[in-house]
C-alpha cells in the first residue's frame, strides 16, 4: 500500500515538490517495513539468511528527517531542495556505521548466535541506537509540530479564512505520531531494563504502528494537493524590521477604517492581505505593519472583528428572523461554520445561538 501511494503521488497530473518529498518518505517507509518483515520472517525460520539480521534499523533513521522535510515543503510556498538538506542523512550513516562495527562486520555464525539469545541487548551499541531512533522520531515530530504552530499563527497575518490551508489534519497526525513514537520508545527502554518482551514482539508492535501512520499520512497527503496553488501571490516576504510610526500612518489608518465601514470588503469570504492592500493602493508589507503595529491585531482578527459586528447587526434586524444563524454568518463574510463559532465565542464570550436568542427576546 505504501508503494502504491508513492506511485500515485509521483504520477499526479499537477505534481508538486511536496508530493515528491512525501513519495520519498513513503518509499523509505516501505523499504523499512519490507526489511522489517523480512527480519521477522527470517527469525521465524531460524535465521536461514543471516544477512537479513538488523537490515531495517538504519532505514528508520530516514523517516524523521523525511517527515520534517515534508512539513517544511508544505508550509513554505517557495520551498526548494538545497544541498544542506543532505546533512539529514547523518543519523542514517551514523547508525549504519555503528551496526557495521558491532554486527555487520562479524561472522554470520556469531550474528545468528547473538540474535537467537538476544545478547545484543546487553551490548553498548543497542541502547545507543535505540536512543538515536527515539531522539530522531520524537525530535523531528516535535520540531514539525513547532513549525506548524508558527505557520498557522503566521497565516493569520495574511488571510481572513484559514480553514483550508491551516494543515490541521497534519498537526493532528503528528500529535498521534508523537504519542505512538513516545510509547514505542518507552516500551523499548523498559524492556532493555527488565527484559519482559521478546525482541520479535517489540518489532511487530513498532512496525504495525509505523504502517498505520504512513498509510494515513499518504492518503491525506495525496488528497491535500498544492496548498499554495492559488495563494502564492498572497504570501509576501514581509519586512521584519520594526516600522516607525509617522504622520502619514495616522491618515492611512483613518482611510482604512473608513473603507472597512463604507465598502465592507470583509463580506468577501476570500479576502486576503494582498487583495485588501491592492484596493487601498498600498503594499501588503505596509498594510500588515499598520494592522499589527498600530491597530495591535493580526489580519485574521481584524477582518473577523468586522464580520462579527456585521453578524450582530443582522441578528438585531427583525427582517432577518426567518434566516438561520449560519445563513447570517455566511452573509457576514464567514465561509466556515467551525471558524465562525470559534471566533465568535472567543470575541464575545457567548455562542452565536446564545447571542441570537438574547437579541430575539429583547
Amino acid at each position: 500500500m505504501s508503494l502504491m501511494l508513492s506511485v500515485l503521488l509521483l504520477t499526479k497530473r499537477e505534481r508538486t515538490i511536496s508530493d515528491i518529498i512525501l513519495s520519498a518518505y513513503i518509499t523509505a517507509s516501505a523499504l523499512t517495513l519490507i526489511f522489517g518483515y523480512l527480519e521477522i520472517l527470517n527469525r521465524s525460520f531460524g535465521y536461514t539468511h543471516p544477512l537479513l539480521i538488523n537490515i531495517s534499523v538504519p532505514f528508520i533513521m530516514l523517516l524523521g528527517p523525511a517527515q520534517w522535510l515534508y512539513v517544511n515543503s508544505l508550509i513554505s510556498p517557495n520551498f526548494l531542495l538545497k544541498r544542506r538538506y543532505l546533512l539529514l542523512l547523518i543519523p542514517f550513516i551514523a547508525v549504519f556505521l555503528l551496526l557495521f562495527a558491532g554486527d555487520y562486520s562479524i561472522s554470520q555464525q556469531e550474528r545468528v548466535a547473538i540474535a537467537m539469545d538476544e545478547s545484543f541487548k546487553d551490548s553498548l551499541i543497542f541502547p545507543i541506537i535505540m536512543a538515536l531512533i527515539a531522539i530522531s522520531n520524537i525530535g523531528y515530530t516535535v520540531w514539525g509540530l513547532s513549525l506548524l504552530r508558527v505557520y498557522r499563527k503566521r497565516l493569520k497575518s495574511y488571510f481572513s479564512t484559514t480553514e483550508k490551508i491551516d494543515l490541521r489534519w497534519l498537526s493532528f497526525l503528528l500529535k498521534w505520531a508523537l504519542i505512538c513514537y513516545t510509547s514505542i520508545s518507552f516500551l523499548y527502554m523498559v524492556d532493555s531494563i527488565y527484559g519482559f518482551m521478546p525482541y520479535n514482539s517489540l518489532q511487530i508492535i513498532g512496525y504495525t504502528i509505523a504502517s498505520l501512520f504512513v498509510i494515513v499520512l499518504g492518503v491525506f497527503g495525496l488528497r491535500e494537493g498544492d496548498l499554495f496553488a492559488y495563494r502564492r501571490r498572497d504570501l509576501p516576504q514581509l519586512d521584519r524590521e520594526s516600522h516607525k510610526y509617522e504622520k502619514e500612518d495616522e491618515v492611512f489608518v483613518k482611510k482604512l477604517l473608513s473603507y472597512m465601514k463604507c465598502e465592507k470588503p470583509y463580506l468577501n469570504s476570500e479576502i486576503t492581505l494582498s487583495s485588501l492592500g491592492s484596493s487601498l493602493s498600498v503594499s501588503p508589507d505596509y498594510l500588515s505593519q499598520i494592522i499589527n503595529g498600530t491597530l495591535n491585531m493580526n489580519f485574521f482578527d481584524f477582518i473577523n472583528h468586522y464580520r462579527i459586528e456585521e453578524f450582530k447587526s443582522l441578528c438585531k434586524n427583525p427582517a432577518n428572523r426567518n434566516y438561520t444563524i449560519i445563513a447570517l454568518a455566511y452573509d457576514s463574510g464567514f465561509n466556515s461554520k467551525a471558524t465562525f463559532n470559534r471566533v465568535f465565542k472567543k470575541s464575545t464570550g457567548t455562542t452565536p445561538s446564545e447571542y441570537y436568542r438574547s437579541v430575539s427576546l429583547s
